[in-house]
């Protein structure tokens, strides 16, 4: 997809990890800045040096913004964490229903209660897993690009790698590894969409967004709701809703997986200015102060992505 893509072959196979080398100073986890999780595919417990990593790709450092908690890549390095929300969908659909109105007793009962307005104002509603409709999965990106660019951020869905990524993960539907596309339709109507990757066990929430003619009853959020039960109901054991500190994911989850962030690097200048950078956003993520707080993350984050986009 990317002619700066890299993947580095640890111990004759045992492991590997992919990175995208922007440039002789450094490199980013494979993906970004679409991918959820990064670090090193292979054996547990398996030890992987860094410096050697940085040494086999010729740069400087390589940037991971989400390895999972645990990860050697990181091992001594992390320079914070964050969650990705997860929910446990093992027992089937009733079961998690039962456990969701037992812990959002509130959450439940004004989405049910925005679930039977909207029938009763616009008519009959359909849910559906699995869709082909290729208008469907285009109506949806152009949803969230329109979002995106509302908001002032880069239409990151529209960048033509990450289009032909979206687009063979679209044609690919395999039960071990493929794209799958959930609908709420209005007489026929695209109303909210929802693009997730799944393996045999896991659905992973990618791209969400929903006509705004029916903001009132929070139709994106009615399909994430349906889609819980509809994976406990086709044998998925965990949904996984992704990072990012949205209300919808905090209400649905029953759990977090602990993801890290920090530079995979030896002893270089390049590697000292984003360590630099890490020790300053975690001194003032430590103020009282939430807004101020949150402003280091939220300009490293751009600036990831805008380095991962326009390399």
């Amino acid at each position: 997809m990317r002619d700066d893509a890299r993947v580095c072959v640890i111990q004759d196979g045992a492991g590997f990890f992919g990175a995208q080398r922007l440039s002789r100073f450094a490199a980013m986890g494979l993906g970004a800045p679409i991918a959820d999780y990064q670090g090193v595919v292979g054996m547990p417990g398996l030890p992987v040096n860094g410096a050697e990593l940085c040494r086999a790709l010729k740069v400087g450092r390589i940037d991971i913004t989400h390895a999972p908690v645990g990860q050697s890549v990181l091992k001594g390095a992390a320079a914070g964490q964050e969650g990705s929300w997860i929910a446990d969908v093992a027992g089937g659909r009733d079961l998690y229903e039962a456990a969701l109105k037992q812990r959002r007793s509130e959450f439940v009962r004004q989405t049910d209660k925005k679930l039977r307005k909207l029938e009763r104002e616009h008519g009959h509603l359909e849910f559906r897993a699995q869709s082909s409709e290729r208008g469907d999965f285009e109506t949806l990106l152009a949803w969230k690009n329109a979002q995106l660019k509302r908001t002032g951020q880069p239409e990151i869905w529209a960048q033509p790698w990450i289009a032909q990524t979206l687009n063979t993960c679209f044609e690919t539907r395999d039960t071990q590894f493929g794209g799958v596309m959930f609908t709420l339709s209005i007489h026929g109507k695209l109303a909210a969409g929802a693009f997730c990757l799944r393996s045999a066990r896991v659905l992973h929430f990618w791209i969400v967004a929903h006509d705004n003619a029916y903001d009132n009853f929070s139709p994106g959020v009615q399909l994430a709701r349906w889609i819980a039960g509809w994976a406990g109901d086709h044998g998925i054991a965990e949904l996984d809703f992704g990072p990012g500190d949205y209300q919808y994911k905090r209400q649905l989850s029953t759990g977090q997986r602990m993801l890290e962030r920090g530079v995979i690097a030896g002893a270089t200048w390049s590697a000292a200015v984003r360590r630099t950078e890490h020790a300053i956003r975690a001194r003032i993520e430590r103020l009282p102060q939430p807004r101020l707080a949150e402003l280091p993350g939220k300009a490293m984050r751009r600036l990831d992505l805008m380095r991962a986009l326009h390399a």
